[in-house]
């Protein structure tokens, strides 16, 4: 109940689910580009890999994998960290539970596309997932309505308000 006003190093433990978390993001973003570049080079033709760098970072086409590139040099930044701090670590992995568990709609649309095009994309979401698992992140309560998994808020009301 009690959360910390100053900010607290990670302990060993954090770190390590941390960096599994890390692990398990850049394994998927591999997929998802990978599979991207199939999907795009199929309707634009093949793409020299040079080009393909440029593209990943300046076309529209690839502009959804943004979210998780950024959240991926986020973790290695706080990694970097000496030492890294606790909190910021539950932040990152509360905004990398957002983003795959109630994603925005690109990302969202984009990524479900992904795991029915990429049999690889679905064992990297079970890795993503049991990473999260692992990793420290804040009590559904604490984190807001927006970020709870939807089923729990009426299974609790129904719990609260309705005896039957």
């Amino acid at each position: 109940m009690t959360e910390p006003n100053d900010t607290a190093p990670a302990n060993a433990a954090q770190i390590a689910d941390m960096q599994t978390l890390r692990a398990a993001l850049l394994a998927q973003h591999k997929v998802l580009i990978a599979n991207d570049r199939l999907q795009y080079e199929a309707v634009f033709g093949p793409v020299p890999t040079g080009r393909f760098v440029q593209l990943l970072t300046e076309d529209a086409w690839f502009r959804w994998l943004d979210p998780l590139s950024r959240l991926i040099v986020a973790l290695d930044e706080w990694l970097e960290q000496t030492p890294p701090q606790a909190d910021a670590g539950i932040a990152l992995a509360d905004e990398a539970a957002k983003l795959f568990r109630r994603t925005d709609v690109e990302f969202g649309e984009r990524y479900r596309l992904a795991l029915q095009q990429a049999p690889d994309a679905v064992l990297g979401q079970g890795q993503v997932m049991t990473a999260l698992r692992g990793a420290p992140q804040s009590p559904p309560e604490a984190s807001g309505k927006s970020d709870a998994p939807v089923a729990k808020e009426p299974d609790a009301s129904a719990n609260d308000g309705n005896g039957a």
